[in-house]
Parts: C-alpha cells; sequence; structure tokens
C-alpha cells in the first residue's frame, strides 16, 4: 500500500491546540514525500517579510512529535540560525544572509623556485613580462594586470604555486572579515610586506575547503609598473586560467560561488571553470582521493596569436611544443619544469 503523504507544519505566532496541529495557510508549509528518502525538496517562505529560502529533509514521525510544541515563535533570527544547523546536519548547503563579495581578477600567482631571478629571465625574454619590485626575498612579473610573484626559494626541491591572489571589487574590508566569519572562514590579515603600497593589513588571508591558501585584496593593490619597450620574440598580455587539481572539486567551486559570486561554466561532473573577469580557474578532481590540492598548470593569453611562431620560438629553446587539437594553445614547460600553457585569446569565451 502506498504511504499517505505527510505535512510538515512551520508554525505561525498563533497558537495551535493541544495535539496534532494543523499546518500553517497553504503556501506556508513544505510537503514531505516518503518516496523521497535522502533527496531535498526546496520552497520559499515570506518571514517577516523577508525571503527566506529553505531546505527540507525527511525525519522520522519520532523526531517530528519531539521537536513539536503547543505555541512555536518564529522570528527570523531563529529561522536563519534553525536553517544553519539543520543544513550542517543534513549536509545541506548552508545559508547566508547576503554577506557576499564579488571576485572580479586573478591578481597574482605565488611562484616558488630553486632561483627567483632565473625565473625572472626567462618570462621577460620570452613572453615580455615586465619585472618590478625585486628585493632579496621575491620579484614581481607582470603581464597585463596580472602577475607572478617569484619568491627566492633556492631549497625549494621542485617548482610550486603556495597561493593565488584574487581581486574583490567594491573592496570593503570589513566586509570581507564579515563573510568570512559567518562561514568559518579563516581571516589572516597581511603584514610586514615591503610591497605593499598602501601598508599592512591591505589584504587577507584565507583557505578554501582542502586548506589550499587564497589571499583577498583590492583592483589597486599593487602598482603596475609603467610599461617599457619589450624585444621578446612573444607578448603575454595577461592571465588566461589556472588549472587546480582537489579531491572533491564541487566543494570548490561551491566554495567560490558562494563566497565570491563567480559564474559556472562547462560543469560536467568532473570539473568546472569559475571566472574572474577575463580569467578563469579551472577546478577538477584529483585522481588521488587523497592527494593534496595543487596547481598543476597556469595559462597565459599571447598577443597575435599565431601557432607555428609560438612552436618556432619554443623549440629554438630546447622546450617541448604540444598544441591542442584546434590549434588555439600549446602546452610547454617553463625553465624550471612547471607546466605552461600559452593561449589565443579565443580559447574560452567569458559568459
Amino acid at each position: 500500500m502506498r504511504a499517505a503523504k505527510r505535512q510538515v507544519p512551520v508554525y505561525t505566532k498563533k497558537s495551535r491546540p493541544i495535539g496534532r496541529p494543523r499546518p500553517a495557510k497553504a503556501g506556508a508549509y513544505v510537503e514531505r514525500n516518503p518516496r523521497i528518502q535522502n533527496k531535498t525538496q526546496s520552497e520559499t517562505l515570506n518571514v517577516e517579510k523577508v525571503q527566506i529560502k529553505i531546505y527540507a529533509v525527511p525525519i522520522t514521525l519520532e523526531q517530528e512529535d519531539k521537536y513539536m510544541s503547543r505555541e512555536t515563535t518564529l522570528n527570523r533570527r531563529q529561522m536563519l540560525k534553525g536553517m544553519a544547523l539543520g543544513a550542517i546536519a543534513f549536509g545541506v548547503p548552508r545559508v547566508f544572509e547576503g554577506r557576499s563579495l564579488q571576485g572580479t581578477a586573478i591578481n597574482h600567482i605565488s611562484y616558488q623556485s630553486a632561483d627567483y631571478k632565473k625565473t625572472r629571465d626567462f618570462y621577460v625574454d620570452l613572453l615580455g613580462f615586465q619585472a618590478s619590485d625585486e628585493d632579496d626575498k621575491q620579484l614581481y612579473i607582470w603581464a597585463g594586470d596580472a602577475l607572478i610573484s617569484a619568491k627566492n626559494t633556492p631549497r625549494a626541491p621542485s617548482p610550486s604555486m603556495d597561493h593565488i591572489g584574487l581581486t574583490v571589487d567594491p573592496w570593503d574590508q570589513s566586509a570581507v572579515q564579515a563573510a568570512l566569519k559567518e562561514r568559518d572562514l579563516t581571516a589572516m590579515m597581511a603584514s610586514n610586506d615591503p610591497h605593499d603600497p598602501k601598508g599592512p593589513n591591505q589584504t587577507i588571508f584565507t583557505r578554501d575547503p582542502f586548506g589550499y591558501t587564497v589571499q583577498l585584496g583590492a583592483k589597486d593593490i599593487e602598482v603596475k609598473p609603467a610599461p617599457v619597450p619589450s624585444h621578446s620574440p612573444l607578448q603575454a598580455v595577461g592571465i588566461n586560467h589556472i588549472s587546480y587539481q582537489c579531491p572533491d572539486y564541487k566543494k570548490v567551486r561551491d566554495f567560490y560561488t558562494d563566497l565570491l559570486g563567480v559564474q559556472v561554466t562547462k560543469d560536467d561532473g568532473t570539473q568546472a571553470y569559475l571566472w574572474f573577469g577575463d580569467a578563469f580557474i579551472v577546478v577538477r578532481n584529483s585522481a588521488n582521493k587523497n592527494a593534496k590540492p595543487v596547481i598543476d598548470h597556469f595559462a597565459w593569453t599571447v598577443a597575435d596569436w599565431n601557432r607555428s611562431r609560438v612552436t618556432i620560438e619554443l623549440t629554438k629553446r630546447g622546450l617541448q611544443a604540444q598544441s591542442d587539437p584546434e590549434g588555439l594553445s600549446i602546452i610547454t614547460r617553463d625553465l624550471n619544469g612547471y607546466n605552461l600553457q600559452l593561449c589565443s585569446k579565443d580559447l574560452e569565451k567569458r559568459p
């Protein structure tokens, strides 16, 4: 026999008689279908004239009786708190009160290598990057509005990217801290960096669901150097994308969409593209579910794209040049052996 449907009531401020309460007015409850077990249903309720999205999860009759009372008053704060706790308990995405930020660009990539000056020379000589802010600890090399922060790490066993920097615009330090706190994320202020033109505490570090470091800052946190003539055979004009591997790409996708409001494209169940202005991060599942998160390559857009010319210039330097089927990008390695992709501006279209 098919089980009858039950209705889980949402109480109004009116008192109900003892016994099984009647449901609230039509539209003010979520109907629970016994045939749906671990799936969720959602309905929009108007609580104190505030539109709130809630998720209904299956519960037993004993649980239903336990949480029922003769009279229950729901205000906005109680509703939000209950929704958050229920979401955590049942694995449903948490609902926040609107402290969302806007991620607008990939600002920089922090690159560790054994010789940061050789790294500088490679990108300047081949791709026309522009160097600035050099000291004995790090230097910047720019292409367009994005930069590589090349670190002086002579003991680095292999090249790696230890964090990425993302632009938040408009920038409001208090709002960023509040948004991170609301999500129980770390918020570490940057300090003691001589390259910060406006002094310390101008950017905030946090971590994604797998512990990878993300730096958030204003669009003008670094001063772009004045252009100088370049004699490089190729000219990089900006960051195209970053490829990020992790045990569960969906968690990282949801982290960025919730916190920074990014657009998502090409989500096929194993990877997705997350857009920051004209650039994007490819988040993908790693083959090893216990592997640490890693940026496995980064890609830069080359002006006046010509696959043959790019191939020739790489071959001259003894570098590999593997083209994609469409001829819109070439995979190679830089002098440190790090995976580098050179791209046409038409490799992917911004949504």
